[in-house]
């Protein structure tokens, strides 16, 4: 793809900034420096950026904020940066977590915070265990407390007088590491290139869009399943869970198979390292404070961010008994995968065979390593190769 400058990735530029970048990390890694990025067309800017070995350094004024944040206490608010079925998100400024804050009401149903929050650690703690036996990209944000609404006055006392006023009133809350953004000059192209192709967008209205605090909230949902997925021009936030669909991806020539191929380890890590049939999770790209979007450290350097893929949301996941025959466990599996919006993140057999390989090898791959791990009357029981088949067919006859 053609672009305006070639931008360099030499020990030189890395050794400059990212004292947060393993040193031994400059091979694997692609170095992007932002300033040099912008000089770049919109589409070469999104093809280098959106990549599983992308780090970006910026000085955006989100990095500043956070950078000179960390050690201020007075400096950290906090601000809600999202919202779902069970309840918001907030951001803590500075800091490389999120709270995770309970609607009034959810903890009666099934599907409540403290159920999911189980689940999470299940899912967190498969993906830690077999992560390297896997080779497995996709990261899960690390959860880490589950904070009671009617104990911890401490905490509330902390928060209360920092979150918006609407959100001052006690709930169940869980503690985990924050998926960062994507960075203001990624954020930027995603506008002039997919936002105003189908209007026209004044220098004014692109730094409307860009300075809209929801739009600064941006992650990319990886949407392998669905080839167009419309954006909605009215939208003031379009960049709040862009919808990173196929057509998109191919347009820019980005590395899908290596990405379907990650999401088939995930969905076999998620089965049988965590035995959970993955109902309604998604995968998003967002970045990280460090060169393993994995890793949790407590000072993070907000300028230097590795661009990752990520698993998240597992409110509507439930576990499943691998000592039940095969045919239970099978269909639970499948079930889950072909409902909810898991169609709009798994690719499609029928109308792309490649990258459904691709998802399928990493499966068979990451499920087979896992099993081998297993007592033996698992290892025996089940197979990879059996599965996938049995899922492409019920695929077939459900959904295509």
């Amino acid at each position: 793809m053609a672009s305006r400058r070639e931008i360099h990735s030499s020990e030189e530029s890395a050794d400059s900034g990212a004292s947060s970048i393993a040193r031994d990390a400059r091979i694997a890694y692609l170095f992007l420096d932002a300033t040099e990025l912008e000089l770049e067309t919109d589409s070469a800017i999104l093809q280098r950026s959106l990549s599983l070995k992308s780090v970006i350094s910026t000085t955006s004024s989100f990095s500043r904020r956070f950078q000179s944040a960390r050690f201020r206490p007075d400096l950290q608010e906090i601000n809600q940066i999202g919202s779902g079925l069970q309840g918001a998100i907030f951001e803590v400024v500075g800091k490389p977590y999120v709270l995770k804050k309970e609607s009034p009401g959810n903890e009666a149903r099934s599907s409540n915070l403290r159920r999911e929050y189980k689940t999470h650690c299940d899912v967190s703690a498969a993906f830690e265990r077999y992560r390297s036996a896997t080779h497995n990209m996709v990261h899960v944000p690390k959860p880490h407390k589950f904070i009671f609404k009617t104990r911890n006055d401490a905490f509330w006392d902390e928060v209360f007088p920092k979150m918006p006023q609407a959100y001052r009133k006690r709930g169940n809350v869980i503690t985990m590491e924050r998926i960062l953004p994507l960075p203001k000059v990624v954020r930027k192209a995603l506008i002039t290139y997919f936002c105003g192709r189908e209007r026209d967008l004044s220098i004014t209205d692109i730094e409307s869009l860009l300075n809209n605090p929801s739009n600064k909230h941006c992650l990319a949902r990886v949407y392998l399943g669905k080839t167009n997925v419309s954006i909605n021009q009215d939208n003031l936030a379009p960049l709040r869970n862009f919808p990173f669909h196929l057509g998109f991806m191919k347009e820019l020539s980005i590395d899908t198979l290596a990405l379907a191929k990650e999401m088939g380890k995930a969905y076999a890590t998620l089965h049988w390292g965590a035995a959970t049939n993955g109902d309604d999770v998604e995968f998003v790209l967002g970045t990280s404070a460090s060169e393993e979007p994995r890793a949790f450290v407590e000072s993070p350097d907000f300028q230097h961010r590795a661009v990752g893929l990520y698993l998240l949301d597992f409110g509507q996941c439930e576990a499943v008994d691998l000592t039940q025959d095969c045919d239970v466990v099978y269909q639970a599996f499948k079930g889950a995968m072909v409902t909810g919006d898991n169609q709009l993140f798994i690719p499609h057999s029928s109308t792309s065979p490649a990258l459904f390989a691709a998802f399928k090898k990493g499966y068979i791959d990451a499920g087979s390593v896992i099993l081998s791990a297993k007592p033996k009357q698992l290892n025996n029981k089940f197979s990879m190769e059996d599965f996938m088949q049995e899922y492409e067919e019920y695929a077939e006859d459900l959904v295509y």
